[in-house]
C-alpha cells in the first residue's frame, strides 16, 4: 500500500472497541499508520457520532453493537458516512457470517495479530485513499491518435489515465518527421477506452514533457464522453478496491 503521510491525508476513524489488551494492539498499528481514531466505548455513542461526525473508515466490535439492524441502517443512510469502510471485529464463525451478511467492508478475526490487524487496516485505508482521489489515475496501454487543430502527429501510447488529464508515451518513429510535443501545447487525442466502443475526442495541453513521454491535461470532453469516462474509473476504482478487500479478507479470516 502507497504509505500516506498524515499531514497529507487525515484518516478520520472511529473506533469502537473496549477489550483492553485487543484495543492496546490495534491503537499501537493505527498509530505505525499515523491515524489517531475517535475511541468510543458504547452503541449509543457510536450511533451519536456518525449523525455528526465524518468518518473514512469505523471500526467495531461487533457484540458491543447493541442494535446491529439499527446501527447499519444508520450508517448506510448517513450523508456524512454512506460511503465510508466498515470494519468488524468478530470471534466466531457466526459473527463472521453475519457480518458479512451485513454488508461489512472488512473483518478482524479474534485472536489476531498486530500483523493481521495492520494488513486489514492497510487495506481499509488504500480503499479510502482510492475513494477520495479526486482523480484516480489508472494504468493503461491505449493507442490514441494525436493531433493539433490543423494537422495530424502521429501516435501515443496512452499509459495512465484519470478524468482530468493522461500520460503520453511518445515514439518518434510513430510521429511525423520532425513533429515533438513541448509544454503548452494544445493537442487532440482520440481513443477508445478499454472494453467500450465508443470513441473518445478530447482537447487537451500539454503540461510537461520529456524526450519520450508528456502530461495532457484535459480542457474539453463532451459531456456524454465525459459521463463515459467517469463511469469507466469508477468501476476501475471499484474492481482494484474489491481485488484488495478480498486478499485481505482471506489473510483475516
Amino acid at each position: 500500500m502507497e504509505n500516506v503521510p498524515k499531514s497529507k491525508i487525515e484518516m478520520h476513524t472511529l473506533l469502537l472497541c473496549t477489550d483492553v489488551p485487543f484495543l492496546g494492539i490495534t491503537r499501537n498499528v493505527l498509530n505505525q499508520l499515523q491515524v489517531t481514531p475517535k475511541l468510543i466505548n458504547t452503541s449509543a455513542a457510536a450511533l451519536a457520532m456518525i449523525q455528526t461526525h465524518e468518518f473514512d473508515v469505523i471500526i467495531v466490535d461487533w457484540r458491543e453493537i447493541d442494535n446491529l439492524a439499527e446501527f447499519l441502517s444508520a450508517v448506510r443512510h448517513s450523508k456524512l458516512n454512506q460511503d465510508c469502510v466498515l470494519v468488524a471485529i468478530v470471534r466466531d464463525l457466526l459473527d463472521l457470517k453475519q457480518a458479512f451478511a451485513a454488508g461489512v467492508h472488512l473483518l478482524i478475526h479474534k485472536p489476531a495479530s498486530a500483523v493481521q490487524i495492520e494488513r486489514c487496516l492497510r487495506a481499509a485505508y488504500s480503499a479510502t485513499v482510492a475513494r477520495r482521489r479526486k482523480h484516480h489515475r489508472e494504468p493503461v496501454a491505449i493507442l490514441a491518435s494525436v493531433s493539433s487543430r490543423t494537422e495530424p502527429f502521429g501516435e501515443a501510447t496512452v499509459v495512465n489515465l484519470s478524468e482530468g488529464g493522461a500520460k503520453l508515451r511518445t515514439s518518434v518513429q510513430d510521429f511525423v518527421a520532425g513533429v515533438s510535443l513541448s509544454a503548452g501545447d494544445d493537442v487532440d487525442l482520440r481513443f477508445a477506452l478499454s472494453g467500450t466502443e465508443e470513441m473518445l475526442n478530447i482537447a487537451g495541453t500539454v503540461v510537461w514533457a520529456t524526450a519520450d513521454t508528456c502530461g495532457v491535461r484535459f480542457r474539453y470532453i463532451p459531456d456524454s464522453q465525459k459521463a463515459v469516462l467517469q463511469q469507466w474509473l469508477t468501476e476501475c476504482v471499484e474492481r482494484s478496491i474489491s481485488r484488495v478487500c478480498e486478499r485481505i479478507r482471506e489473510a483475516c479470516a
